[in-house]
């Protein structure tokens, strides 16, 4: 075996995916100054390979070359080897997908494996998954690495010459170009969808079937007004809720199901998309008084509470798809356990969830899905409540014999995008439906974001045993931003008013740039890399500047300050060519152009707390109305506060963009105010 030329250094990583490879032979550094340093130094190139903690194919690339020690003497003799968590930097996993197409002319994954030139940063080659051996058409990893280290000896001004056209071609992707937002931005984005959407199976495109939560939740908005919508909504929700994509012991859903009909996930579960979920199920149910819908984000909230809380608030970031023994073992079942555990309601439960059919997953076990309603269980000695009970202990059972199984293994950072997402879901699920205790999560969630990465400076984005990393970046804090303002809507508290505004000031400084006010995913004073991206794409993640675009507006309205909706104007222009391009890849800034151009009614109410209490009954109605109950006047708040602040007598005004109306004082003149403004809410 050859003699390794360093050691390995994530011993001290915060990521627990970094400290996953901790023990390879590979000579691992995380991305820093040194190791780029090393680099330069020695002439060597550098291999990058990203993943996280819950990825399956990134353990089997793991388990098969970087344990390997022959694999990992040439990887150590050719390169300086870097392993990154694209949780906890999106910016160097951002640029480097974009690469990766460029280079392949295909979309990428997870692991990303990528060669860089260590003087310019610029990738030469680039790929995802490598086996240790040729397979199914892949070159095997050794052999790419020898050829790659020749390339690097014999062919450098070949490379040169590639690395300039990708750093062109990375430069003009990373300019904004300016214009107006077209006005028929909506309807193209909800053609485009149409055309994906699949008719059987619900969903939008064809296997593997991700939920696409950023584009669902621009859709949820448009579904007053477009039939075609609805259906589509409405059809999706329902097979992710039914079928495999959602966990039916314990709650919560997958990252993505690898068939069409949603029945077979990837079995890892990642707190992105729960976040997100939550508030979309939420809104649908409150949409369509749908007791499904609602059943739906109670059991994704007991999830997150027995099995994703942190101490001293916030949630972790994933748990993984495998577990020690395979891929999914945790979640998968054979008939005979279900009848040895259950015995009389075994018969139910096999029926329930499809037991009597064939296997679902590879052949050989059973997944959970949804194969009959109550109504097709209901016989003429059972009433529908009554198997509801029994179907309900069933579960309970099942979950807790589950428990004991070995468990997957959890990702327990603490993400600041995620988290801040999750606080405003559970508000929003909270007010749709009557879960007032889901305000004290948010709360906690918030709190744990706001203190263990807000309140570092510059801010941060990860941590994890007490331990902060990472530069907070745009959508960091535009997804803060917009969980302060809705904890402020149920209950006001200076610190989140004063962070509200130092995220907008933050956006405004550090983020937005001079000349377009186009906004990037990274602050201006950020490390030096290949390119600077902007954010106006979504990905598992709604766009930074759709986020930030909304928020700001937001917080204009609640303040009347200008200069904050100018910002978000610009940022949507700059946006516009790249709305226009890909709109579905867009849908968060579609969502925010809409916010922008029918801007919702915010009402400030003030007064003594229990003579306000009779108009904020008043708004249950109108769930989509923006609504502060403001504390009495102080120094920091805007003059035109004192008016609705410093009533003595409950008051409350509905202001719709820069148009107010007079104060009212009764819970019927608020009612009738909204009715003129915003219409009523069935």
């Amino acid at each position: 075996m050859t003699d390794l030329p360093a050691s390995n250094q994530l011993t001290d990583a915060i990521s627990p995916y970094l400290r996953q490879h901790a023990d390879n032979p590979v000579a691992w550094w995380p991305w820093n100054d040194q190791a780029l340093n090393l680099a330069r130094r020695e002439d060597l190139p550098i291999l990058l390979s990203i993943g996280y903690s819950a990825c399956h194919w990134c353990h089997v690339m793991a388990h098969e070359c970087f344990e390997n020690e022959d694999i990992a003497a040439l990887m150590n003799t050719h390169f300086v080897n870097v392993k990154v968590d694209r949780e906890e930097r999106p910016d160097l996993d951002r640029i480097y997908q974009v690469a990766h197409q460029l280079l392949t002319g295909r979309g990428g994954g997870w692991p990303l494996t990528v060669f860089i030139d260590p003087h310019d940063l610029a990738a030469f080659y680039a790929g995802t998954y490598f086996p240790p051996e040729p397979r199914h058409g892949m070159i095997a990893f050794p052999q790419l690495l020898d050829r790659l280290a020749e390339v690097w000896r014999t062919r450098r001004s070949d490379l040169s010459t590639q690395n300039a056209q990708l750093r062109q071609a990375l430069a003009t992707i990373s300019r904004a170009q300016p214009g107006e937002v077209a006005s028929d931005a909506a309807e193209a984005l909800v053609a485009r969808v149409a055309a994906q959407f699949d008719r059987e199976h619900g969903g939008f495109g064809r296997a593997p079937k991700f939920p696409q939560a950023p584009m669902l939740n621009a859709l949820i908005n448009l579904t007053d007004d477009d039939e075609q919508v609805e259906q589509m909504m409405g059809d999706t929700l329902r097979a992710m809720a039914r079928n495999g994509l959602q966990d039916h012991l314990a709650g919560g859903f997958f990252r993505y199901c690898v068939d069409a009909a949603w029945e077979i996930p990837h079995f890892e579960k990642m707190l992105i998309d729960n976040a997100q979920l939550l508030g979309i199920y939420a809104r649908a149910a409150a949409r369509w008084d749908d007791a499904e819908f609602a059943a739906t984000c109670r059991q994704l909230v007991n999830w997150l509470s027995e099995e994703m809380a942190l101490p001293g608030g916030g949630f972790a970031s994933s748990l993984d798809a495998d577990s020690p023994d395979g891929e999914g073992a945790s979640y998968l079942w054979q008939p005979a356990e279900i009848t040895k555990l259950l015995e009389n309601d075994a018969d139910l439960l096999v029926r329930r969830f499809g037991l009597d059919g064939p296997a679902n997953f590879e052949g050989r076990a059973w997944h959970l899905v949804i194969a009959r309603g109550i109504e097709e269980l209901v016989d003429d000695h059972a009433e529908a409540g009554r198997i509801e009970q029994r179907l309900e202990a069933a579960r309970r059972r099942l979950l807790a014999e589950r428990r004991r199984r070995p468990a997957p293994g959890r990702d327990d950072k603490l993400l600041a995008t995620a988290n801040a997402l999750l606080a405003e879901s559970l508000i929003t699920a909270a007010s749709a439906l009557r879960k007032p205790e889901w305000i004290e999560l948010a709360a906690d969630c918030l709190d744990a974001v706001a203190v263990r990465l807000f309140g570092h400076e510059p801010p941060r984005s990860v941590w994890r045993d007490g331990r902060a990393g990472a530069t907070a970046l745009l959508d960091d804090h535009a997804a803060t931003l917009l969980a302060c303002l809705a904890m402020l809507g149920q209950r006001w508290e200076d610190r989140w008013f004063n962070l509200a505004r130092r995220l907008a000031r933050r956006i405004q400084q550090h983020f937005a740039d001079v000349e377009t006010g186009a906004l990037y995913l990274t602050p201006g004073d950020h490390e030096p890399l290949l390119f600077r991206p902007l954010s106006h794409s979504d990905d598992a993640s709604p766009s930074g500047a759709g986020l930030a675009v909304i928020g700001l507006a937001r917080l204009s309205q609640l303040t009347g300050e200008p200069e904050l909706e100018n910002c978000a104007r610009r940022a949507l222009a700059a946006a516009s060519g790249d709305i226009q391009r890909a709109p579905t890849a867009c849908a968060t800034l579609i969502r925010a152009a809409i916010e922008l151009d029918q801007p919702p009614a915010t009402v400030l109410i003030g007064g003594p707390t229990d003579d306000a209490a009779s108009l904020r009954k008043v708004l249950e109605g109108y769930p989509w109305v923006l609504a502060y109950h403001l504390p009495a006047a102080g120094e920091d708040h805007p003059d035109w506060w004192h008016v609705v602040a410093g009533a003595d007598q409950a008051t409350a005004q509905v202001c719709l963009g820069r148009q107010c109306l007079r104060p009212v004082h009764s819970a019927d003149e608020l009612a009738r105010a909204l009715d003129e403004t915003v219409g009523h809410s069935d």
